[in-house]
C-alpha cells in the first residue's frame, strides 16, 4: 500500500525556463543539479532529484513570458509544477491507518519473529479491537496481510494481536479440549464443541492429537463449523478437520 501526497507549487521568472527551475527548488530540487539549458532537460534533471517517476510530475505554463518594448513593462513566466509523492507503508502504518479510521485510539508496535511480522495493538478499547471471539481482530489481520501481500515480492505472514489475545484465546481453547475430553471419558458420547473458525478448530485438534482416548473431527460448514470430540473406539466417517 502506498501513501500518496500531492504538492503543487507556482513560480516566476523573466523565462519559462528560468520560473521553471524556481518551482523545482520551491519543490525541493538542489539548485546546482537543474541545468540552464531547455525546459525538458530541467524537468528531467528534477525527476532524477526527486527520486520520481515521469508521470508523477507535471507542468503547466500560466504564461509564457514577454520582455516588452525596449526591456520595458515586459510580463513574468508563470509555470505550475504538480508532484505526486508516493511512499510505501510499512504494515504497522497500514495497521494503524485502519484503526485511526474506525476512530480508535491506539499504537500499534511491530515486532519480526522467525520470518513472521507481529503487530501488537495497544489501546484502551480492546472490546472493540478484538470483537467476539476475536472476529475483529481476525478480520484486521486478513486486511493487512491481504494490502501488504498483494504486491509483495516475498510475502511474509503478519499476526495481528491486542491485549495478548492471541496466547488467551489459546490457552482457553486448549482448556476447552481438555475438559471435552474428560468429558467423553466420563460419559462415552460425543460432545460438540461451538462452532468456531479455522485456526481455532486447529488448536483444539493439536491439543487432543496425542490423546489415546478421544478422537476430534469437523462438521458443519462455514461459520457453523465445529470440532466434534469422540470417543477413540469409534469409527469416524468424517475426518475432514
Amino acid at each position: 500500500m502506498a501513501l500518496t501526497t500531492t504538492q503543487t507549487v507556482e513560480a516566476e521568472g523573466v523565462t519559462k525556463e528560468e520560473a521553471l527551475r524556481e518551482a523545482f527548488v520551491r519543490l525541493g530540487v538542489p539548485p546546482e543539479v537543474l541545468p540552464e539549458g531547455p525546459a525538458e532537460a530541467i524537468r528531467e534533471a528534477a525527476i532524477l532529484a526527486l527520486k520520481a517517476e515521469p508521470g508523477d510530475l507535471s507542468i503547466r505554463v500560466l504564461s509564457e513570458g514577454s520582455k516588452g518594448l525596449l526591456g520595458l513593462g515586459g510580463k513574468s513566466a508563470l509555470v505550475r509544477v504538480t508532484l505526486v509523492r508516493r511512499r510505501q507503508l510499512e504494515p504497522e502504518a497500514i495497521l494503524q491507518t485502519i484503526l485511526d479510521k474506525m476512530g480508535v485510539s491506539a499504537r500499534v508496535r511491530r515486532e519480526d519473529r522467525e520470518g513472521e511480522i507481529h503487530l501488537n495493538i495497544e489501546t484502551e478499547e480492546l472490546a472493540i479491537v478484538i470483537g467476539r471471539h476475536g472476529k475483529t481482530l481476525d478480520a484486521l489481520q486478513y486486511l493487512v496481510n491481504s494490502i501488504v501481500n498483494r504486491s509483495a515480492l516475498i510475502q511474509r505472514r503478519i499476526v495481528v494481536n491486542a491485549g495478548d489475545y492471541r496466547e488467551k484465546r489459546e490457552d482457553m481453547l486448549v482448556e476447552m479440549a481438555h475438559q471435552a475430553a474428560r468429558k467423553v471419558r466420563a460419559t462415552g458420547r460425543d460432545v460438540v464443541l461451538e462452532p468456531m473458525s479455522a485456526r481455532d478448530r486447529r488448536v483444539i485438534h493439536l491439543a487432543l492429537r496425542d490423546d489415546e482416548d478421544v478422537r476430534t473431527f469437523s462438521r458443519g460448514e462455514g461459520s457453523f463449523r465445529a470440532v466434534v470430540v469422540a470417543p477413540k473406539d469409534r469409527s469416524s466417517r468424517n475426518n475432514d478437520r
